[in-house]
């Protein structure tokens, strides 16, 4: 075996060295690629692939740039940036993973030219990150194309040209759909598509419980008891249907509700029509998906065999018809019940027997026009058939009683006011508002004292009269004996303070409330403000919880510890 010579040894090290030092600034650089949903079926899977490999074969020949990464965004517009992979790229971009964006042309990034311009000029720039179109020969990274008025008016032609692909698009399925040329994405229940896609044939294995649910409606069966006979005949729904391709499935697996056979019922599909229009987009116009109205939909008649005659359909959508007129009246009737006789008292009635709430009752004694007169509450516990309540009371009853609480309520607090009124302007010693300000002063007093006999102590020292010794140990007395006092000081400052607050705003509370004293009227709004709930007893007992606090209460202590101290 040859040896290689040590001078080819250190060569080879050096051009190891030097690779790793390449590889270490080699940039981060994301492949995107976009499949447009604008081109009317134009581009295919292969075109993808084919793009997927023109970038990741551009970054490998360029030994700058390293493949951090490919992101794929497969049937999205390139007018809206709302796109999964576009948003992980932007994502990988601002956490730093990606330094470099290479696209096939500029129309893959994005079609709308306000939103490219700005990536491309402010975005990216802003996050160092170098932006590469392949076929359009543009290389953030050069100034002169930095500069270059092509790269703005390219992106403009890809909007408008996207908007114009979006338009003709629109319009060539607009022109299928009135001829009726529709390719199905779905076919409705007891149906299958034909071998085309363009028509719907009847599937033998469901049609008979699809003309089964007409005929048991045309007979006056509710929806919700033709939904319980389909899930005792263990039918599929339609969902079951599309996914396990069977008719039947075990009883425990049915899913039939009312609201599901509605949808069959009303679906004009079994009277032999195509419905199309019903959800429309316009991306040339910059609007989303819609829903239509109605009105508004193409209907393209007798298209395919019928599972109900073209008179009993329209038999049924009259009677439905009818049906949401009479559910319309009755929720307009309804509504207008709730304004007349409002709940003057929501969440706020319990019963103080079995603790559950009451709940409000517009009740009426015309059960022919159904006109109401009155309200009641009743207790909730007479839903439940273990611990039946029974409990009722009448709406006009509760309301006087608690505007007779919430008078004697009023009447308490005004009395009350007149009591702290007195007290402040009394100037007897036994005044809780004299004994605080008396004690700020005796304090005051006390400090001043104990500061002068100090000075006088230093005085006495100077002048030789006191000893050194007795100096600093009446110097630390007086010391720590006013440390104390201006602790005491600062805490009866507070006590007076908290009683005076208290007390004030004890008053402006009431002050408030003197205007609804001998006011017999039901107030709302007062109720709503001080009346926590009401508690309403078999015995005929009404207890009524207020929110305030009992702020007099408050007073009082405050009163008792100024008088403690």
């Amino acid at each position: 075996m040859a040896r290689k010579s040590r001078r080819n040894k250190s060569a080879e090290s050096e051009n190891s060295q030097n690779i790793e030092i390449i590889s270490e600034h080699l940039i981060d650089t994301a492949a995107y690629v976009r499949l447009s949903v604008e081109n009317g079926g134009n581009e295919t899977d292969e075109t993808l692939v084919v793009q997927q490999m023109m970038v990741e074969k551009y970054i490998e020949e360029h030994p700058d740039l390293k493949l951090a990464g490919t992101y794929v965004d497969n049937g999205f517009s390139g007018t809206n940036f709302d796109r999964p992979a576009f948003l992980k790229l932007m994502e990988d971009v601002r956490s730093g993973k990606i330094q470099c964006i290479v696209v096939k042309d500029l129309s893959r990034f994005g079609r709308d030219y306000l939103e490219t311009g700005y990536y491309l000029e402010t975005i990216l720039p802003k996050l160092n990150v170098r932006f590469i179109a392949i076929t359009d020969d543009y290389d953030s990274s050069r100034k002169e194309d930095r500069e270059n008025i092509s790269v703005p008016l390219k992106n403009m032609v890809n909007a408008m040209y996207a908007k114009d692909m979006s338009k003709k698009i629109l319009a060539a399925k607009d022109a299928q759909r009135k001829k009726g040329n529709v390719t199905l994405s779905k076919v409705a229940f007891g149906y299958k598509r034909s071998e085309d896609r363009h028509r719907q044939e009847v599937d033998e294995e469901i049609a008979p419980f699809v003309r089964m649910m007409f005929q048991w409606y045309m007979m006056g069966v509710s929806k919700k008891k033709i939904a319980d006979r389909l899930n005792l005949m263990g039918i599929v729904t339609p969902g079951q249907r599309e996914k396990t391709g069977e008719f039947t499935i075990p009883l425990d697996q049915t899913k039939w509700r009312a609201d599901t056979v509605d949808k069959v019922l009303l679906n004009p599909t079994y009277a032999g029509d195509i419905v199309t229009g019903k959800l429309r987009q316009a991306l040339y116009k910059g609007v989303k998906q819609y829903k239509t109205s109605q009105e508004d939909w193409n209907v393209q008649k007798d298209m395919h065999p019928a599972m109900i005659a073209r008179d009993d359909y329209d038999e049924l959508m009259a009677k439905k018809k009818e049906t949401r007129e009479i559910i319309k009246s009755r929720r307009k009737k309804y509504m207008n019940d709730r304004e007349k006789y409002k709940d003057c008292f929501p969440g706020m009635v319990r019963c103080g027997d079995c603790g559950r709430p009451m709940y409000c009752v517009r009740y009426t004694h015309n059960y022919v026009t159904n006109e109401k007169v009155g309200i009641y509450y009743t207790c909730s516990a007479q839903n439940y058939s273990t611990n039946y309540c029974g409990q009722k009371v009448e709406e006009n009853f509760l309301k006087m009683v608690v505007v007779d609480q919430i008078q004697l309520l009023i009447k308490s607090m005004c009395d009350r006011k007149k009591i702290l009124q007195k007290m402040k302007s009394d100037t007897s010693e036994k005044n809780a508002f004299y004994e605080a300000a008396a004690k700020v002063r005796i304090l005051e007093r006390k400090i001043a004292q104990t500061e002068e006999r100090n000075s006088m102590l230093y005085e006495d020292f100077v002048g030789g009269i006191v000893e050194k010794e007795d100096f600093d140990m009446m110097k630390e007395r007086y010391i720590r004996e006013l440390y104390i006092l201006r602790e005491d000081l600062q805490a009866a400052k507070q006590a007076q303070r908290m009683l005076e607050k208290k007390t004030d705003r004890y008053m402006d509370m009431v002050s408030d409330l003197e205007n609804y004293l001998n006011d017999r009227s039901f107030n709302e709004k007062l109720v709503q403000e001080l009346v926590e709930y009401v508690e309403v007893y078999k015995n005929g007992n009404v207890h009524v919880c207020f929110k305030c606090d009992d702020k007099f209460q408050q007073i009082t202590e405050l009163m008792g510890g100024v008088k403690r101290e």
